[in-house]
């Protein structure tokens, strides 16, 4: 479901602060202002006041200048109006969530009533056809008549019975998403804005997310598992992965920070302020089944300063000694394919389904209670630009077709060769790895992971 549709459904008041936050422009250089209570605190740091075009308040050497020191006050009371406004905006949604979870636990009692009732006429409609009927005298017509009608009656309630409650489930799974995406759109702003370089460490640092964060990235993995082919029979499809998010880290380096953005502003001089056309529409068929899904419900795009370059969350999977190497030195394409071997040539490759990268994310070996599988994968801003979309193999590719930044690797169903989406980067600066996440599969897992082998 797309994170934005929540905005339409907010009042007002709360839909014209949220327009008023998000009319200030985008900019990599603002420094995010701190509450009151930590601004005076001993033990925290306050970042310096920057402006947007990069200009800084110079201090001489007597002190500032009143004219700076008026200015400077003036954008203390701009971020602190601007900060006034979220925490209004982030209790008015946390009120409505809890709202929704109220309703959601309502439709998960008269879903449990539907339940038992669902099952109680399934018990009378097997009553008749037991083992012992044929030990019973032979009815008259008469009688056999009103079985026969008072049969057709139960299937009939039986069939309203399953309707009903079939719409009154997907009626609390559309509630439970909407909840859901309501309390991460705080974390889905968070994730996709790039920090001040000042603020982030020049070596890489892997922290707990806070809970924030924690929720809009489990949600965004979750929502992407889908089926996949069996291992050992490509022509079987195994059931949806049942896993279980355990940590969720938090990656920072300015290195890569600083890689990223400038690409970033290289793409945006060489496209002269035109915006890239969107990723088209996702087709996938899995098994007998086609699915057509817009690209933006599939994909999670990142907001952009009015041009649009494809910025996207994806996920990418390695075993954990090469994480360590993506950690300490980025993405490089010059070593794909080592283990896994390259489709679509010497680039990194990445997926808009977390459970794709299952299969390249080897087994941490850790230890769990209900000795599940235990795995992680990485969640990574990608800069996409103008995609080239890729039928056919191409192993022998070291950089993107002419007038294209990337290559998106096409499903079946629309005339490609793979079962889901692939998308794959030449360039090391066209990635940026955001999140580390850690999770296990559940006993019940049948995914293709966790079904028999042999």
């Amino acid at each position: 479901m797309e994170c934005f549709h929540m905005r339409q459904e907010l009042p007002p008041s709360v839909r014209n602060q949220l327009e008023a936050v998000q009319s200030w422009p985008l900019c990599l250089t603002r420094t995010i202002p701190l509450p009151h209570d930590a601004k005076d605190s001993p033990n925290v740091e306050t970042p310096s006041a920057t402006s947007c075009s990069g200009s800084s308040f110079l201090e001489e050497e007597n002190g500032p200048s009143e004219k700076n020191r008026e200015e400077l006050q003036k954008h203390n009371a701009n971020f602190k109006m601007l900060y006034d406004m979220q925490q209004q905006l982030i209790a008015t949604l946390q009120e409505q969530l809890r709202v929704q979870e109220i309703d959601l636990d309502s439709m998960k009692q008269v879903n449990a009533w539907q339940e038992k009732e669902l099952a109680s006429l399934k018990s009378q409609l097997q009553r008749p056809f037991d083992g012992e009927k044929r030990h019973l005298p032979e009815p008259d017509e008469s009688e056999a008549t009103e079985k026969a009608k008072s049969l057709e009656k139960l299937k009939s309630e039986l069939a309203n019975m399953s309707a009903e409650w079939t719409l009154h489930r997907e009626q609390a799974d559309a509630h439970a998403m909407e909840a859901m995406a309501t309390s991460v759109q705080a974390g889905w702003k968070a994730a996709c804005a790039l920090p001040h370089e000042s603020t982030v460490s020049l070596r890489t640092s892997v922290v707990p997310a806070d809970k924030t964060e924690f929720s809009f990235v489990e949600w965004l993995f979750t929502r992407s598992l889908v089926k996949h082919r069996h291992a050992r029979d490509p022509s079987l499809w195994c059931p949806t992965a049942r896993v279980k998010v355990l940590e969720v880290q938090k990656i920072e380096n300015r290195t890569f920070l600083k890689r990223y953005a400038q690409r970033r502003e290289e793409l945006l001089e060489e496209r002269a302020g035109q915006s890239c056309e969107p990723l088209q529409d996702i087709k996938t068929l899995i098994g007998k089944s086609l699915q057509n899904r817009r690209s933006i419900e599939e994909v999670c795009h990142c907001p952009d300063s009015g041009v649009n370059l494809n910025e996207v969350l994806l996920f990418h999977g390695s075993p954990s000694a090469k994480i360590n190497g993506i950690l300490t030195s980025g993405f490089d394409p010059r070593y794909a394919g080592l283990g896994t071997g390259a489709m679509f040539g010497q680039g990194s490759y990445f997926a808009h389904n977390a459970s794709k990268c299952f299969r390249y994310a080897g087994d941490d070996d850790v230890e769990r209670k209900n000795g599940g599988l235990c795995q992680t994968v990485l969640v990574v801003r990608a800069l996409l630009g103008n995609p080239h979309y890729q039928r056919l193999m191409c192993p022998e590719r070291r950089m993107p077709p002419a007038n294209s930044d990337s290559v998106v690797a096409l499903t079946k169903a629309e005339g490609g060769c793979v079962d889901h989406r692939e998308y794959v980067l030449y360039d090391k600066a066209s990635s940026l790895p955001l999140y580390l996440i850690e999770f296990e599969h559940l006993p019940d897992c049948r995914c293709q992971m966790c079904s028999p082998q042999d």
